[in-house]
Protein backbone atom coordinates (compact mmCIF):
# COMPACT_ATOMS: atom_id res chain seq x y z
CA UNK A 1 0.00 0.00 0.00
CA UNK A 2 2.92 2.68 0.84
CA UNK A 3 3.80 2.00 -2.68
CA UNK A 4 0.61 2.85 -4.22
CA UNK A 5 0.17 6.07 -2.15
CA UNK A 6 3.92 7.19 -2.91
CA UNK A 7 3.29 7.00 -6.60
CA UNK A 8 -0.27 8.59 -6.13
CA UNK A 9 1.57 11.71 -4.36
CA UNK A 10 4.44 11.42 -7.09
CA UNK A 11 1.82 11.84 -9.78
CA UNK A 12 -0.38 14.75 -8.14
CA UNK A 13 2.98 16.58 -7.86
CA UNK A 14 3.88 16.09 -11.34
CA UNK A 15 0.45 16.89 -12.44
CA UNK A 16 0.58 19.88 -10.51
CA UNK A 17 3.99 21.21 -11.96
CA UNK A 18 2.65 20.68 -15.11
CA UNK A 19 -0.64 21.93 -14.91
CA UNK A 20 1.03 25.27 -13.67
CA UNK A 21 4.67 25.40 -15.63
CA UNK A 22 4.38 23.26 -18.15
CA UNK A 23 4.39 25.41 -20.75
CA UNK A 24 7.79 26.12 -20.15
CA UNK A 25 8.55 22.43 -20.45
CA UNK A 26 6.44 21.65 -23.36
CA UNK A 27 6.94 24.02 -25.97
CA UNK A 28 7.98 23.33 -29.92
CA UNK A 29 9.17 26.82 -29.63
CA UNK A 30 12.21 25.84 -26.98
CA UNK A 31 13.33 22.82 -28.28
CA UNK A 32 16.49 23.04 -25.62
CA UNK A 33 13.63 22.75 -22.40
CA UNK A 34 11.72 20.05 -24.06
CA UNK A 35 14.70 18.53 -24.64
CA UNK A 36 15.43 19.25 -20.95
CA UNK A 37 12.15 17.46 -19.68
CA UNK A 38 12.91 14.65 -20.83
CA UNK A 39 16.73 13.79 -20.01
CA UNK A 40 15.73 16.00 -16.51
CA UNK A 41 13.08 13.43 -15.14
CA UNK A 42 15.88 10.27 -15.22
CA UNK A 43 17.82 11.99 -11.85
CA UNK A 44 14.86 13.03 -10.90
CA UNK A 45 12.98 9.56 -10.76
CA UNK A 46 16.06 8.01 -9.21
CA UNK A 47 15.83 10.34 -6.40
CA UNK A 48 12.16 9.55 -6.08
CA UNK A 49 12.79 5.81 -6.05
CA UNK A 50 16.02 4.39 -5.42
CA UNK A 51 16.21 6.19 -2.02
CA UNK A 52 12.68 4.73 -1.06
CA UNK A 53 13.83 1.26 -1.90
CA UNK A 54 16.86 1.57 0.32
CA UNK A 55 14.43 2.95 3.29
CA UNK A 56 12.08 0.11 2.84
CA UNK A 57 15.14 -2.20 2.62
CA UNK A 58 13.78 -3.84 -0.20
CA UNK A 59 15.29 -7.31 -2.01
CA UNK A 60 15.76 -7.56 -5.85
CA UNK A 61 11.99 -9.12 -6.53
CA UNK A 62 10.50 -6.53 -4.06
CA UNK A 63 12.36 -3.49 -5.70
CA UNK A 64 10.70 -4.83 -8.92
CA UNK A 65 7.38 -5.07 -7.34
CA UNK A 66 7.08 -1.80 -5.63
CA UNK A 67 8.87 -0.04 -8.78
CA UNK A 68 5.26 -1.13 -10.76
CA UNK A 69 3.30 -0.42 -7.60
CA UNK A 70 4.42 3.42 -7.87
CA UNK A 71 4.12 3.73 -11.57
CA UNK A 72 0.81 1.99 -11.57
CA UNK A 73 -1.56 5.05 -9.80
CA UNK A 74 -0.02 7.56 -12.30
CA UNK A 75 -0.37 5.43 -15.51
CA UNK A 76 -4.20 5.15 -14.40
CA UNK A 77 -4.95 8.17 -13.26
CA UNK A 78 -3.13 9.76 -16.81
CA UNK A 79 -5.33 7.50 -19.14
CA UNK A 80 -8.42 10.55 -18.31
CA UNK A 81 -5.74 13.03 -17.76
CA UNK A 82 -5.01 12.82 -21.57
CA UNK A 83 -8.03 12.26 -22.65
CA UNK A 84 -9.42 15.60 -20.88
CA UNK A 85 -5.91 16.96 -21.80
CA UNK A 86 -6.77 20.26 -22.96
CA UNK A 87 -9.25 20.84 -20.10
CA UNK A 88 -6.37 20.16 -17.46
CA UNK A 89 -3.70 21.66 -19.27
CA UNK A 90 -4.51 24.71 -20.10
CA UNK A 91 -1.61 26.36 -20.20
CA UNK A 92 -0.27 24.04 -23.15
CA UNK A 93 -1.38 24.08 -26.73
CA UNK A 94 -3.59 20.93 -27.26
CA UNK A 95 -0.98 19.97 -29.69
CA UNK A 96 1.43 18.98 -27.36
CA UNK A 97 -0.96 16.53 -25.88
CA UNK A 98 1.28 13.41 -27.63
CA UNK A 99 4.40 15.27 -27.02
CA UNK A 100 3.18 15.13 -23.08
CA UNK A 101 1.62 11.65 -23.17
CA UNK A 102 5.55 10.15 -25.01
CA UNK A 103 7.19 11.80 -22.12
CA UNK A 104 4.53 9.95 -19.83
CA UNK A 105 5.29 6.92 -21.27
CA UNK A 106 9.51 7.59 -20.90
CA UNK A 107 8.80 8.59 -17.32
CA UNK A 108 6.36 5.53 -16.33
CA UNK A 109 9.35 3.49 -18.27
CA UNK A 110 11.93 4.62 -16.19
CA UNK A 111 9.93 4.27 -12.75
CA UNK A 112 9.33 0.46 -13.52
CA UNK A 113 13.43 0.22 -14.88
CA UNK A 114 14.43 1.13 -11.44
CA UNK A 115 13.38 -1.34 -9.92
CA UNK A 116 15.42 -3.53 -12.19
CA UNK A 117 18.65 -1.33 -11.31
CA UNK A 118 20.49 -3.52 -8.77
CA UNK A 119 20.87 -2.26 -4.80
CA UNK A 120 24.39 -1.90 -3.67
CA UNK A 121 25.61 -3.94 -1.41
CA UNK A 122 26.59 -2.59 1.84
CA UNK A 123 30.19 -3.36 3.02
CA UNK A 124 30.86 -3.27 7.34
Amino acid sequence: MFFLVWGFLVWLGATAVFRFFGQFFFSLEQPLLLVAAYVGVIPLILSLTLPVYRYKKLERRERQKAAVLIALPGMLFDVVVLLFFANIFVNLDPEMDRIFASWLLWAYSAIVLTGFVPAKKIVT
